[in-house]
């Protein structure tokens, strides 16, 4: 990866992704020391702010909001995973392949329930935020985490405008194969967002995708927005508690996602 294309890519992080909140073990503040001693030297760092209450409710009840409340220190930093997330989609607003390095995950919060480590959705509330603003109609999100987003698809079940894609194979060549298929047949979007879960990876709990798979995933989402968004391509962080090999993936997804041809 050259200058030129390194200048093209910004990873949205806060440090306090890091706070060791109540969760659950595996969902650790140790995945994002991962990703970020890959990330931060090699590209541009940009630091989110909050989001507010009402960015919540575009997507969940206020029920949801006064329960999460309640854990003062876990609500702080799950409404700055929402603004990173919203952050990471203004960037790709703006131009820039963008990876949204955000703590806690969120594709399984549903408008009026959560679990899996999951408190607010991210992605949805970013994307809700952007139509609500005009700055996009359409949109669509590929989810490539192991564990189906069932808070992301519940969210978006009637709205047209919004194509969520859960790819779900436990086969490598079938998992691409399913990825690009599903790209092929999603036609004209506004922007196409990555729920970039890597417990797929062959050494996760999933046992099934190699680091270069995430390349080439990440490669068929940029042809595609090449094709159909202008180019509107950003990721935002769902699951993958391999930490060792975790930096790597985000860096191979990435890399990928910076794909011209």
């Amino acid at each position: 990866m050259d200058h030129t294309e390194r200048e093209r890519i910004r990873i949205v992080y806060h440090p306090a992704y890091l706070t060791d909140y109540t969760t659950a073990s595996c969902e650790m503040p140790s995945r994002l020391t991962s990703i970020m001693g890959t990330l931060a030297e090699r590209f541009t760092v940009v630091r989110p702010d909050p989001c507010t209450d009402e960015d919540i409710l575009l997507c969940h009840s206020e029920g949801i909001l006064i329960s999460e409340k309640r854990d003062r220190e876990r609500f702080e930093v799950a409404r700055l995973a929402v603004g990173g997330a919203i952050r990471t989609v203004e960037l790709a607003l703006e131009g820039y392949v963008a990876f949204g390095a955000v703590r806690p995950p969120g594709h399984h919060a549903n408008p009026d329930h959560n679990w899996g480590f999951c408190f607010f959705n991210n992605t949805s509330i970013a994307i809700r935020k952007m139509k609500r603003l005009g700055r996009i109609r359409t949109a669509a999100i590929l989810d490539i985490d192991l564990h189906f987003g069932d808070g992301t698809d519940t969210i978006f079940k009637d709205d047209p405008d919004v194509r969520v894609i859960n790819i779900q194979s436990s086969n490598p060549g079938d998992f691409i194969d399913e990825t690009a298929a599903a790209l092929r047949h999603l036609g004209p979007r506004d922007l196409i967002v990555i729920s970039a879960g890597f417990d797929q990876y062959e050494k996760d709990w999933g046992g099934n995708l190699s680091t270069e798979d995430y390349r080439e995933i990440g490669a068929l989402s940029a042809r595609y927005a090449a094709e159909h968004t202008g180019g509107r391509l950003c990721a935002v962080l769902e699951g993958g508690y391999y930490i060792p090999d975790l930096g790597a993936n985000a860096h191979a997804l990435i890399e990928g996602m910076c794909t011209r041809e």
